[in-house]
């Protein structure tokens, strides 16, 4: 595989990752009541599986999702369980909405960084 379609893999994964971010916060801040949405569902596993790096439920986009997210020196993000949890229980305080918030920044300046690289090949 090329350098070009890895970069484009992990551009549309970042992608997608935080479109369904945005669709959340954006059903929370309309205060949408009822059963979970299936965006609401598939990001609160995801989240739980990131967790732990995707070894329990072995899924390879929440490998993918723990490695975009971790830190210039590797480390994991500290409470996606913990956020991934609240989503499923549909019990999401302000404080989970700004860690919501702060994901879907730290994706889209990964996306941006991915689209620099992407242009340079």
């Amino acid at each position: 595989m090329s350098d070009l379609s890895l970069l484009t893999g992990v551009y549309t994964d970042v992608e997608a990752y935080g479109e369904m971010i945005d669709r959340v916060i954006k059903q929370l801040t309309q205060g949408l009541t009822g059963p979970l949405g299936p965006d609401q569902k598939k990001l609160g596993q995801l989240l739980m599986d990131a967790g732990d790096q995707g070894l329990e439920s072995l899924s390879l986009e929440a490998l993918v999702l723990d490695g975009l997210l971790r830190s210039n020196t590797g480390e994991p993000l500290a409470g996606l369980q913990q956020l991934g949890k609240c989503l499923l229980n549909g019990q999401v305080d302000a404080s989970a909405q700004k860690q919501l918030e702060a994901l879907a920044q730290r994706l889209e300046q990964e996306r941006a960084e991915l689209a620099r690289r992407l242009w340079r090949h």
